[in-house]
Parts: structure tokens; C-alpha cells; sequence
């Protein structure tokens, strides 16, 4: 993450590392002199990252290799790939937000629709698993705690989650297909523009939007499970920075889902 002030930037990258040589004795008769670890190898992604976060991908897969050869000379080659998830500022209120993203082309827009001969038909649309942050403006305190609680309570937190909506329309809907943008310019406005106690919270506040904004939905079922971007304490290596490093997973994460109605 790129802190400018108030102005964050968001850079994810997927990498893998995969080092070839004379390794054949690490598996007979054995002999693990020549293995670098997997643990080593995390920590010099992450560390490396941490210095060269205004790189793009291909410049820090060079940076890596490089790297790799120069420091075991047992190495003929190392093989690196950087997938990349790309986040795009969320536009509120017409404006790019200095801290809260949307990764790009994710989710999945959809309608649902049930008939009957003998009842009214049920029409429902939504958007499922549409990927957004915020890197600031979220916390997580007074939640319940016993002995096996280690979770650290915080003021400051990423918040990110997989959004899922599936909204129904009222009888007598007709307009479908502007209650897309409405939704949308709902759920950023509460998500990037109001401090979010609790993902729980925060889930509640985009519904109510949603209905208050939409005449032309009666309900709206949404779920935003958690996914994680865990710090990763270089204290050990550099001093006592900042975190810029995080690692992000979804295992094991809340599943978090309300319906809020008229």
C-alpha cells in the first residue's frame, strides 16, 4: 500500500518463485544445504516489496531474479511470475476517492426471475462478488474476548470484502435497469464515505441506502464476507516502519449476510 497523506494507493501482486540447480542432493542421500526455504523466500518477497512498492510487476520480477542468482551461486535459474489485481479508485459523488478502491471487472451482474401461472411473478436482479477496499476508515473494538481470543482490537484497519446484492422489485416496477447505477452509487457512498465499526454495520447502512435511493425495490438480501489483508511485521528486518505489506486471504473469513426490507 502507497500512503500519500491522505491519499492511498493499492498495488496486489500474486508471486511465485521457482528456483532451479543443483538440488538433486536435497533428495538423496539427503543433504539440505542447497535448499532455500520457502519461508526465506516469503520474506524476501516481502521485504523487497516493501522497498520497491512503486515498481510495476515486470520491474520487481527483475528485481527478484536478480536477486535470487546473485545471492545462491548453486542456482542456475529462478523462474518468477507476478499476477496482478488491479484496484481502481471508487468514483463517489463524481470524484476518484483518496482511499477506497474496486478491483477491476469483478462481479458478476445477474437477474432472477420466478413465474407462476397462478401468482404474481417475483423479479429480483443484483450483482454477486463485487471485490472492494477501503484502507482506512474501518475498525473493529468491544467485541466479545475469552482465552482463546487473539485477535487485536483496532481503530484502523482495511476493510475488504466480496459484495454480494440480490435486490426484488415492488409490483408495480417497471424502471429495472437504472436501479444498477443506483445501487452502485448507494453502496460506494456508505462503503468509502462512512467510518464502519463493524463489517455487520456496515452491511445494514449499504441496505437502508439501497431502499432509500431505490423506490423501485421492496427488498434487498446482501452479503459481504471478510477478506483479510493480514499485517506483516517487518520489525525484525527494518526497524519498526509502519506496516505496508499486507497479506491477503480469505481463509478463514465471516460469512456475514442480512435482508433488509420495507
Amino acid at each position: 500500500m502507497l500512503r500519500d497523506g491522505n491519499r492511498h494507493g493499492v498495488c496486489e501482486l500474486e508471486v511465485d518463485v521457482l528456483p532451479e540447480g543443483e538440488l538433486a542432493a536435497s533428495y538423496h542421500p539427503p543433504d539440505n544445504s542447497s535448499i532455500v526455504p520457502t519461508d526465506t523466500v516469503k520474506n524476501t518477497i516481502h521485504v523487497l516489496a516493501n522497498d520497491a512498492l512503486k515498481t510495476c510487476r515486470t520491474s520487481f520480477a527483475n528485481v527478484l531474479g536478480n536477486l535470487f542468482l546473485n545471492q545462491y551461486a548453486h542456482l542456475s535459474g529462478v523462474h518468477v511470475e507476478i499476477r496482478e489485481r488491479r484496484w481502481d479508485r471508487m468514483e463517489v459523488r463524481g470524484q476518484p476517492h483518496d482511499h477506497a478502491f474496486v478491483a477491476e471487472g469483478n462481479g458478476q451482474w445477474f437477474a432472477r426471475c420466478d413465474f407462476q401461472r397462478d401468482a404474481p411473478s417475483i423479479l429480483r436482479a443484483g450483482l454477486r462478488d463485487h471485490l472492494v477496499m477501503k484502507t482506512t476508515g474501518s475498525g473493529f473494538v468491544g467485541y466479545n474476548v475469552c482465552e482463546l481470543t487473539t485477535l487485536p482490537p483496532t481503530e484502523n484497519r482495511i476493510l475488504a470484502t466480496r459484495l454480494s446484492a440480490e435486490w426484488e422489485f415492488a409490483g408495480n416496477a417497471d424502471d429495472f435497469a437504472s436501479v444498477d447505477v443506483k445501487f452502485i452509487n448507494a453502496a460506494y457512498s456508505v462503503f468509502a464515505e462512512r467510518y464502519s465499526p463493524s463489517v455487520q454495520r456496515t452491511l445494514l447502512e449499504i441496505g437502508e441506502s439501497i431502499l432509500e435511493a431505490c423506490g423501485e425495490v421492496s427488498r434487498v438480501a446482501l452479503k459481504m464476507p471478510n477478506v483479510h489483508f493480514l499485517d506483516i511485521d517487518l520489525s525484525r528486518f527494518r526497524g519498526s516502519d509502519p506496516t505496508t505489506v499486507f497479506l491477503p486471504t480469505d481463509e478463514p473469513h465471516g460469512e456475514i449476510e442480512a435482508v433488509i426490507q420495507r
